[in-house]
């Protein structure tokens, strides 16, 4: 028996598994959007900081939007949101009858349990793109950010990776039918709308007063990161925090950089914003986070903790330039 494909799957590896997985699924829809300007789009730029035993590491940093995928619908005016499914089973046959229909998933998945990864650790939040299975062989078909073509994974994994109960993830079958049309094809509504998201969830997140997420967590951070030296794993918070900036499907610079370059696309449609050149001081913003990365990583490999306010310093300087950047891209999202 021959797998079964959705007919015209398509995938074009990429920086970030969202990003990644929603320009797929554009193109695949017939209105092809750049990995960089559905990013944009989602107001993908975050900023979370958890501290406590209970965390692992217990300074525990992330540096993307946890709502990209609901902002990027809510920006196009498209009625989508993840979806859930009871249990394993009946997750798996409704995204094999998706296929069957001719339309692709969306999923969230915990690397842990997909056979590619072979990764140690789990990470519920991750986001591949479903394309078809193979019932003879008991394994299913997705696409997954950098990696060319279609990743085989056993359909008995695919089942326990899109169910997680860890805390902070969970994860329940969670899923997307990339069976939606835009409402319109002039994006620059949404992109206006999407500036003003992205500004508006750094200055006034939720949870601000606990200093969670956004700049309230990252004002946090920078009064905290000077005495990380006094934590038993300040080695492995030091190394986590290095691989939220410059690994993990960043794109470089704590994804600054692919920010950047939506700005870049943005500008070519939005004329006040070429004016406004936030795409320069953006790629400069990312250059300093990747900075920083590389002082945090020489800290994690040291046998004292030492540099950790030389870190603070450069995270400061992030903090400010950062601020000053959302409150005129904000404002042009206002204007218009």
């Amino acid at each position: 028996m021959a797998p079964h494909l959705v007919p015209g799957w398509l995938h074009n590896p990429g920086w970030h598994c969202a990003s990644t997985a929603l320009s797929d699924a554009t193109a695949f829809l017939g209105h092809p959007l750049s990995e960089a300007m559905c990013f944009g789009l989602g107001a993908g730029l975050g900023f979370a900081y958890l501290k406590g035993e209970v965390f692992y590491p217990t300074r525990f940093t992330a540096t993307r939007s946890r709502i990209l995928e609901t902002n990027f619908f809510e920006n196009l005016g498209i009625a989508r949101t993840w979806l859930t499914v009871p249990d394993p089973d009946q997750a798996l046959k409704k995204a094999k009858a998706g296929a069957d229909q001719g339309i692709p998933l969306l999923m969230r998945a915990d690397i842990y349990h997909l056979d590619y990864y072979q990764s140690q650790a789990h990470f519920p939040g991750h986001v591949i793109l479903f394309w078809g299975y193979d019932d003879e062989a008991g394994t299913a078909f997705v696409a997954d950010t950098e990696r060319p073509g279609l990743q085989t994974v056993a359909q008995e994994s695919l089942k326990k990776a899109r169910f997680s109960n860890l805390p902070g993830y969970p994860v329940q079958g969670d899923h997307i039918p990339v069976d939606w049309a835009l409402p319109s094809s002039d994006l620059r509504p949404a992109i206006r709308r999407a500036l003003r998201k992205q500004a508006r969830d750094l200055f006034k997140p939720e949870y601000a007063q606990a200093g969670i997420f956004g700049f309230p967590a990252l004002a946090r951070a920078v009064t905290d990161l000077s005495d990380w030296g006094g934590a038993e794993d300040w080695q492995w918070s030091a190394r986590w925090f290095y691989q939220v900036i410059e690994k993990r499907g960043t794109g470089g610079g704590a994804f600054r950089r692919l920010y950047a370059r939506f700005l870049e696309e943005a500008a070519a449609l939005i004329p006040e914003l070429a004016g406004l050149a936030p795409a320069r001081e953006m790629f400069a913003i990312s250059e300093c986070w990747s900075e920083l990365s590389r002082l945090l990583k020489e800290i994690s490999e040291r046998d004292r903790p030492e540099g950790f306010g030389e870190a603070a310093e450069g995270l400061a300087e992030i903090f400010e330039r950062e601020q000053a950047l959302m409150e005129k891209i904000q404002g042009l999202g206002e204007s218009g």
